[in-house]
Formats: structure tokens, C-alpha cells, sequence
């Protein structure tokens, strides 16, 4: 058996557990009979043991082998006991795999069989020199250790190993030490690698580093200049440990209800330490512990106004934002609330916000109601504005602030966790409630005690029920989903938002779904009716310019929900029909293997012949060509694709060739394209933008991205395309601001260097 293994897959549980599931989840449907898994369990919590055990169990697979530890020994440890276990010829250890591809990955298998490579790379630039490593360690330039397989067959035995003193960056560690003395590749991914797919290390991983690099160099200056690095990493990592036990001591004097003395130890270490980002934020925490409001009103100000270091955020656990809520929840009116009302705004946002307080006010009794704000990284005057309306406690409002746009649904269910009220009215900043639509609300709970959320009539929606022209006679209607801009839940629904869905798109669909899953009821209260300034948001921050956004959640919820729709073409009928009986696939831009395989092998030589000779009409020579460019057929549909000009493909079809091009930065077809529609889109002009850029024709890219700012002046994507620019111009300075602000709007596609917050508001 174990001669046929191809890839040993490890996968240990020091990866970010929504990551280490989805990995196990995709390799434990793996089809293919020449992989095996070693999942190594490096003492986690007992619900992980448990979870991971009944996945393994389920899936019958006979090549998933499972060690459990009861006391954790680290992932380099965990790595080396698993190299002794494998028996593959390739080694694979990843962190995290975005649509991992099993077809992609067995292709490239194949390749890399063909080649006695000692590694390969996959869409990562290796430094060259020494020191070049370790300035990319220190700045997070490296790959994490999914971005890296291991062909064993050549590694020597001895060099095969991962370092147990690092805690990241295993695999560019042993790259490090392989890449002088071996062949290796940089290569195509199999899955998608993510924008944060490069790893922040500590400061014991840069020293690590430098060890390496100080026994792989015998040169006297080279040596020298990394034993300077060394001496200074050893001070830093002191002086990082003298600090920490002043915060640990001061957060720990707060939770046991000692702020006096944990704030003078904490303005001691300011005194020293001015600009420390953690420091004032356990400054707040004990500030408003005592009850100091306006002392910690006027830190949090400043504070929000300084550039804030990522790795000193990520260390802030104990003082969470979680308690600083529930600080500022203590100091608002002591009132009985009713009813909550939370609205995200991110972005531009202030101004349809201004506007949906308003008419809020008019709506609400200020006694019984109160108003949280959860501002996502707003880029506009939303904090002043928000500073401003809790200095004259408007509506007993707290607000709550993201350094970065967590998204709706995050955003939302903090805001639910944050709620005093009974019941909870979720809105967006568009949205203008009319003076007894909360009321109303309120009482669509009494229609039946199977009740669980209630929405009004829209003056805009897509959903029938809402329609404010729907002529029925009812009070209240049942619906299978509701709009997510304005809606009432209890605040004791044991339900919440899946925040897997990033931004936005579809987590609403999928909050309907687990409360009808639940044998509960949406409720629309037909006499109920607010204004609803559709698309506000979206459109300000260009969203709708990227469809693959909402493609991949669409993706998501039906593979979470399950699809009615098999993926089989029928026996019968024209190619045409059985294309369009087939359907495409749930994300056009990134099909399943299956579906593809579906196509794949339907198309044989003679199906091919017969799709060149016959002829067809346009709506079928169209499906003809959706389904070829979905499933990546080339090279017939580069045959195809010379009819196409005598036609008049929609702009649906435009974007997909588009996009399918610029992939693979075939510029010119996506110019051809853009040139076939008959009217010009917002989409066609990032596009052309996007090539601006990359061939740095920025005569042309600079009017063009200023007229694109100021339709969708929140974009994260031209922020980042001008970061982009002026990174490819040399300045850097400039570079980092534009990229920290991408970052700030969309941290899920937009990575978030170190160096790159020094954005001034």
C-alpha cells in the first residue's frame, strides 16, 4: 500500500482553526488514492479532539492517520514526528488551502514527479542572499508552510527536518537552508493563496533566522553585520519581555477589580513607553473602570488617530474588546431599554447615517431605546460625527469601533452580544424608518409564538413579501427570507450570522436559512413600511465592480446548505440543451472539479468534432461558449471564440472572458472583449485600469483611477491598485498609505503589512 502514496499530507492543529477544518473537511473528501493524511493533535482543547476524531471516523478514508498528544510539544516537533510516519514521496504541510483544488493538485503532482526538484514553491519569490532572508522574515515576506512541498527523494536525510525552536515559517526556514544547495521551482498554485498568506513572526523566530543565516555564511563582513542583528534582536527580545510583565500585571490587577493600582502601574510604563498602542488601551480599560469617561473618551480620540502596530494588536487578549462594551455600556442612561437598534457603517458613510438617525429619532422613544454604532474603519469625519453624538448621549448610544471593516455579519452579531434591549433592530445606514415602523415591528411578534424575526415593507426589494406594491389584504405574511437592510429579532434568538462570508453578500440568506432550519418564522408586518436608499454602501466602496465577491459566497451557501441541483448532463437532447440542463456552477469563476470533470468528460473527440461542423443558433452557440470557458477548454474555445465577433454577447459573458484572460494577463483578449460591448460598464474600466497598472502606463492609469475615486471613493481595490502604483514608482511612503487603507476597508482581501500603517487621519 504505502508504495503507491504519491503526497503524505500533515496537517497539525497549531493552524487557525476555521482553516485546520476547512483543510480537513477538503482532504477527507479527497478522491484520489494516492494521498495520504497524518493529522497530528498537539493536545488541543477536548471539543477540537472530538471533532476531528468523528470527521476522521466518517469519512472511512484507510489512509488517515490520527496522534494525539496530551501535552503540547509545538509544530516543529509535531512536523518531524510526522515526516517519520509518512511514506510519501512528497511531503505537503499546510496552514491554510483557499478552494483547494484536488484536480489542480494531482496535476501537479504529476509535473513535479517529472522533476527531481528538492522543492517547490507555489506564487512566492524566494530572497536571494542571507541577510535578504532575514529582512524578509523581519517584514512578513515569506510564505507560510502551505505555500511549500517536499520532494524527499532528494532532500538528504540528514537536511530534512523542520526547526522545533521556531513557532512560524517552518517550511521557509528549511527552504532557507535547501535553496543554495538544491534545485528548486517556483510553480502554480493548486489552491488560491491568500493575500495573508505570509506570516508575521516573533522575535525568537528572527533570531532562529539569523542563526541559520550565520551557519550557512562564512563570510567575515556578512557574518558580522548578522551578528550586529543578532545583538539587537536579543535587546529588543528583553525589553519585550520587561514589557509584558508590566501589562500582564496591569491586566490582570483590572480583572480582579483593582484598577486604581492597575492604572498607576500602566502610566508608569507610558511615561517610558508614550507611543505604546497596548499600553493605552489598558489605560482606557482602567479608566473606565472607575468611571472616567472623559479621561478615556479623550485617549480613545487620540488613540484612534495613531498608527496602529498589528503584532501589538494581536497580543491585546485580555483586555478585550468585549470589556471595553461593557465599559462603555455602564456609563450610558440606566434607563429600562426596550429596544436596541445596531447599524454598521463603514466607509463614506456619514451621510446617509445623519440621515437615518433622523428619522430614527422621530421613530423611538429616547427613554426605551437605545443606539449601537459599529463603526467599521470609516475613512471620512463618521468618528468625529460619532464622538460628537455621545458627548449629548443621542438615543443612549455606544459605539463600537473596528480598526478594520469586519463586515455585516460580524458586525451585527457583536452588536446583538452588546444589546440591553428585548428586542433588537438591525438596519443599515440607508435606511429611513417611518414614525411607527418600530412599533409595528414590536408587535408582528404577537402573530404566533413560532415568531423569530420581523421586517417591514420596502419601498425597493427583490424579496415578494416586502414589496411595498403587493396588493394582499393580510397583516402579516410568512417569507422564506427577508432584505437584510431593516429587520427585528429578540435578543434572546439562538441564532446568529455565519461570519464566514466576509463583507457582505448572502450572510443574510443564510440567517433566514438557520432560523427556518429551526422550524421558526420570518415575519414581514405588512403595515410597516420604511425607505431603504438600496446599495448605498456597496456601491461607495465599488463592491459591485467584483463579483467574484458574491460568487464566492453564493458558492459557500449552497455548499454549506446543500444544492437540489445534480451536476450530470442528460443523455439526451443537443449539446446546447444539455450544457444548459447541466447549469453552470454555483461560483462561474472558481468550479468545482466535478463540474468540470462533469464537462471534461463529455467531450470527447467526436463531441468536439460535431461542436465545430454543426451550426448554431446564437443563444446556443452562446452556452456552447459559457460552459468551454468555465471549465477551462481553451483550446476549443479559442476556435469558437473568432465567431463571436459577428455577435452580441451580453455583459454578463464579456466580464467572464475578461476576467478569464486577465488571469492569466492575456491583456490583449481582455481589450478585445471590452471593445465587443456595446455600451461601456463601470467593470470594463477597473479592468482596464488593472492593466494600466500592471504595464505601468500611469499617464493613462492616474485620470482614470481619480475618475473611479470619485464615483467609489471607499473602493479597498483602487486604494490598493494606487498603492500599487506608487509602489512600482518608488514611493514607498505613499505606497503603504494607499495599501493601509485597502487593508482598513478589506482586510480579507487586502493583507495588512507591518510597515503599512502610518495613515494620518
Amino acid at each position: 500500500m504505502t508504495d503507491t502514496i504519491q503526497l503524505s499530507i500533515i496537517l497539525t492543529t497549531h493552524a487557525r482553526e476555521k482553516h485546520f477544518s476547512s483543510l480537513l473537511n477538503d482532504i477527507l473528501e479527497f478522491e484520489h488514492g494516492k494521498f495520504e493524511l497524518i493529522v497530528i493533535d498537539d493536545a488541543s482543547d477536548p471539543v477540537t479532539s472530538q471533532a476531528i476524531q468523528k470527521k476522521i471516523a466518517a469519512s472511512g478514508n484507510d489512509r488517515v492517520y490520527l496522534f494525539e498528544h496530551d501535552e503540547s510539544k509545538g509544530r516543529g516537533a509535531c512536523l518531524n514526528e510526522a515526516l517519520v510516519q509518512a511514506s510519501g514521496t512528497m511531503i505537503w504541510a499546510p496552514l491554510r488551502a483557499d478552494r483547494l483544488n484536488e484536480s489542480l493538485l494531482k496535476e501537479a503532482i504529476r509535473k513535479f514527479k517529472a522533476d527531481p526538484a528538492a522543492f517547490w514553491v507555489l506564487d512566492y519569490k524566494l530572497p536571494e542572499e542571507p541577510v535578504d532572508w532575514v529582512d524578509a522574515a523581519e517584514e512578513g515576506d515569506l510564505p507560510d508552510d502551505s505555500c511549500m512541498i517536499w520532494n524527499r527523494n532528494v532532500i538528504h536525510p540528514e537536511q530534512l527536518f523542520f526547526n522545533p525552536f521556531l513557532e512560524h515559517l517552518h517550511g521557509a526556514e528549511l527552504a532557507f537552508r535547501l535553496v543554495d544547495s538544491n534545485v528548486w521551482y517556483t510553480t502554480d498554485p493548486f489552491f488560491v493563496v491568500a493575500d495573508d498568506q505570509s506570516v508575521h513572526p516573533t522575535h525568537l523566530d528572527i533570531q532562529e533566522f539569523l542563526y541559520t543565516a550565520l551557519r550557512l555564511n562564512n563570510e567575515s563582513e556578512v557574518r558580522k553585520a548578522l551578528l550586529d542583528e543578532l545583538l539587537d534582536s536579543e535587546s529588543r527580545l528583553k525589553k519585550q519581555t520587561s514589557d509584558d510583565e508590566f501589562l500582564i500585571q496591569s491586566r490582570r490587577l483590572i480583572q480582579q477589580g483593582d484598577a486604581k493600582r492597575a492604572l498607576e502601574i500602566i502610566d508608569k510604563f507610558l511615561k517610558r513607553n508614550p507611543e505604546h498602542h497596548e499600553g493605552s488601551r489598558i489605560k482606557i480599560s482602567a479608566l473606565e473602570k472607575l468611571r472616567r469617561h472623559v479621561e478615556a473618551a479623550e485617549l480613545k480620540h487620540s488613540l484612534q488617530r495613531k498608527p496602529k502596530d498589528p503584532e501589538e494588536q494581536a497580543e491585546l487578549s485580555l483586555i478585550s474588546e468585549e470589556e471595553e462594551t461593557e465599559a462603555q455600556l455602564e456609563s450610558s442612561n440606566q434607563a429600562d431599554i426596550e429596544v436596541s437598534v445596531v447599524i454598521p457603517t463603514t466607509g463614506h458613510g456619514k451621510e446617509p447615517l445623519e440621515v437615518a438617525l433622523l428619522h430614527l429619532e422621530k421613530a423611538v422613544d429616547p427613554k426605551t431605546t437605545e443606539l449601537i454604532v459599529i463603526d467599521n474603519a470609516s475613512i471620512d469625519d463618521t468618528f468625529d460625527y460619532l464622538e460628537q453624538l455621545q458627548q449629548e448621549s443621542f438615543l443612549n448610544i455606544t459605539v463600537i469601533t473596528h480598526s478594520s471593516n469586519e463586515g455585516f455579519a460580524k458586525s451585527v452579531n457583536r452588536g446583538i452580544d452588546s444589546a440591553k434591549g428585548e428586542f433588537v433592530l438591525i438596519m443599515h445606514n440607508d435606511v429611513q424608518v417611518s414614525k411607527n415602523s418600530v412599533d409595528l415591528l414590536k408587535r408582528g411578534f404577537k402573530k404566533s409564538n413560532k415568531a423569530a424575526l420581523t421586517a417591514p415593507v420596502l419601498n425597493t426589494t427583490k424579496i415578494e413579501a416586502q414589496r411595498k406594491e403587493l396588493n394582499v389584504d393580510e397583516p402579516w405574511l410568512i417569507s422564506e427570507r427577508v432584505d437584510s437592510c431593516c429587520f427585528m429579532i429578540r435578543k434572546d434568538l439562538p441564532v446568529r450570522f455565519d461570519e464566514e462570508y466576509q463583507l457582505c453578500y448572502f450572510e443574510m440568506d443564510d440567517f433566514c436559512r438557520q432560523i427556518t432550519e429551526s422550524e421558526m418564522e420570518l415575519v414581514v408586518v405588512r403595515n410597516s413600511v420604511v425607505e431603504h436608499q438600496r446599495g448605498t454602501t456597496i456601491k461607495l466602496m465599488g463592491l459591485e465592480l467584483n463579483p467574484e465577491l458574491k460568487w464566492m459566497n453564493r458558492e459557500r451557501f449552497f455548499k454549506k446548505w446543500g444544492s437540489d441541483r445534480p451536476i450530470e448532463l442528460p443523455n439526451q437532447g443537443t449539446h446546447p440543451e444539455r450544457f444548459q440542463k447541466l447549469g453552470a456552477p454555483d461560483n462561474p469563476m472558481n468550479p468545482s472539479s466535478e463540474w468540470v470533470e462533469t464537462v471534461q468528460n463529455y467531450l470527447t473527440n467526436e463531441v468536439r468534432t460535431e461542436i465545430l461542423r454543426q451550426e448554431w443558433t446564437d443563444d446556443e452557440f452562446f452556452t456552447i461558449i459559457l460552459t468551454l470557458l468555465i471549465a477551462d477548454e481553451r483550446e476549443l474555445l479559442r476556435t469558437l471564440e473568432e465567431e463571436i465577433d459577428e455577435m452580441k454577447p451580453d455583459t454578463s459573458l464579456l466580464v467572464l472572458f475578461i476576467h478569464y484572460y486577465f488571469k492569466k494577463n492575456i491583456y490583449s483578449r481582455c481589450k478585445h472583449y471590452m471593445s465587443l460591448a456595446e455600451k461601456n460598464h463601470p467593470i470594463f474600466d477597473l479592468y482596464r485600469l488593472k492593466i494600466f497598472v500592471a504595464d505601468k502606463e500611469f499617464d493613462k492609469a492616474i485620470p482614470l483611477l481619480n475618475e473611479m475615486l470619485g464615483e467609489y471613493p471607499s473602493s479597498p481595490e483602487l486604494f490598493y491598485l494606487a498603492g500599487d502604483m506608487y509602489e512600482k514608482n518608488n514611493e514607498q511612503g505613499e505606497a503603504k498609505s494607499f495599501f493601509a487603507m485597502a487593508s482598513q476597508l478589506d482586510p480579507y482581501r487586502f493583507k495588512a503589512e507591518d510597515s503599512s500603517f502610518e495613515l494620518k487621519f
